[in-house]
């Protein structure tokens, strides 16, 4: 990979991680930032695609009984 190429990943900002704490910040609304609550681990740093795609999923689910 070349400078430049390198340099142009890095600047995409899908490529970006942060904490759950960011997530839980930056949340649009209370439902939003219970669904991050539940569905990112603390300690570890997601892509904002990574944590609306696991939330989906954790959406798609449902309720055992």
């Amino acid at each position: 990979m070349t400078q430049e190429t390198t340099n142009k990943t890095a600047k995409q900002p899908g490529n970006k991680k942060f904490s759950k704490v960011a997530f839980l910040e930056s949340a649009s609304s209370t439902k939003a930032r219970l669904e991050y609550e539940v569905v990112l681990e603390d300690g570890k740093s997601y892509t904002k695609s990574e944590a609306d795609r696991l939330v989906d999923e954790w959406k798609k689910k449902g309720v055992e009984a």
